[in-house]
């Protein structure tokens, strides 16, 4: 996807700038001679679209992300009713209908659950198409309140979560009941940001000296959150913020930064991504109106062209291939304008420009 013209004029404006000028997008590129086909914030060149998804993945960063040691960093959706089974969560639901509609959502796209008597079967298989054991999916009679049942076939390697219970909304414990969100409203959530340090100095920058960033660990702290898709009709609550298009290197190092395991477990899922992005490409009206309303809070999440911004809609997201070494981006920068879509891409982990990240809140209905 291509920015609109004006803004290739624009950068190539800045480019004729003598070196002599203040232009804090002049970063060290460390070693431009391995960078081979670097992003420019007016093409999608170094972007490959994702064209197969890997279902465990998938349905993994639906439900609990895990840190590289395998303990739970968050739930995605749901809850853990009893502690003492810290595996299986439970999610409220009206009836039967809204939890199939519940599980096939964490089917990935392109793959398929076969349906049987009484519900789905289905198998995990990864990008490639290879076996990754399977998930059942069950109507239930009733009882204690169990409307469905999503169980975990042995040797699945789905981490921290042993199965499902979609339970009655109606018995659904008074203490949990999740607040209504209204889609275009504002919500200030407690939730984290991310920050790195650098003693990058501007001699460093202008002879292209390597230096590092030292990731200072999560900022947990009161952050606006933007409703999307509201959860008083049945439907889950979508609730998003967006980091400032800003070039500061302390909220948007080089891509290879985030793979640090501390900063990496708190990028979403490509699943929670793929609701954003669905939401995006069905009314981009809609979200660019939520870009001017949070831009007139001052909190920049538009992006914007010019030196002290990314210039990117961009914004990675926690799944990549350390082998290809290749992570997984939410690509959003298209206009109400354009004929394509946003999509979810993968690029490369040595890429030397800034890209953006988001935070991604996703409620049950409110029962």
């Amino acid at each position: 996807m291509k920015k609109n013209w004006i803004y290739l004029l624009l950068s190539m404006a800045v480019v004729a700038l003598p070196l002599t000028s203040c232009d804090s997008d002049d970063e060290p590129t460390n070693d431009p001679s391995k960078v081979e086909d670097p992003h420019d914030p007016t093409s999608d060149a170094d972007q490959v679209p994702v064209e197969a998804f890997d279902g465990l993945e998938y349905l993994q960063g639906s439900l609990v992300v895990v840190d590289k040691n395998g303990e739970v960093v968050r739930n995605v959706y749901g809850t853990v009713l009893d502690e003492s089974q810290p595996t299986v969560i439970s999610v409220p639901v009206a009836d039967y209908a809204a939890a199939e509609a519940t599980f096939l959502g964490w089917v990935a796209p392109g793959k398929e659950a076969t349906p049987v008597d009484g519900g789905y079967d289905y198998a995990l298989t990864d990008a490639d198409g290879a076996a990754q054991g399977s998930v059942s999916f069950r109507a239930a009679t009733g009882e204690d309140g169990l409307v469905a049942l999503m169980s975990v076939a042995p040797g699945t390697d789905l981490k921290q979560v042993s199965e499902v219970r979609f339970i009655d909304s109606d018995l659904w414990p008074e203490n949990l009941v999740y607040t209504s969100y209204t889609k275009g409203n504002v919500y200030i959530l407690n939730d984290y940001s991310l920050s790195w340090t650098t003693d990058v100095t501007f001699w460093d920058k202008f002879l292209g000296v390597d230096s590092t960033w030292d990731f200072q660990g999560p900022i947990y702290q009161q952050m606006p959150f933007y409703c999307i898709q509201g959860n008083t009709h049945g439907e889950d609550a979508i609730l998003i913020w967006l980091s400032p298009d800003e070039n500061d290197v302390a909220a948007h190092p080089y891509v290879q930064y985030y793979v640090n395991p501390e900063a990496y477990k708190y990028l979403p899922t490509v699943a929670e991504a793929q609701k954003v992005l669905d939401i995006f490409n069905d009314d981009i009206r809609f979200w660019n109106k939520m870009l001017a309303e949070m831009d007139k809070r001052n909190l920049r999440w538009s992006w914007k062209y010019g030196v002290w911004t990314t210039g990117n809609d961009e914004f990675l997201l926690g799944e990549y291939n350390s082998e290809k070494r290749l992570i997984k981006c939410l690509d959003l920068d298209q206009s109400d304008e354009d004929d394509e879509l946003g999509r979810i891409c993968d690029i490369e982990l040595d890429d030397y420009y800034r890209y953006r990240y988001l935070r991604i809140r996703i409620f049950p209905p409110a029962n």
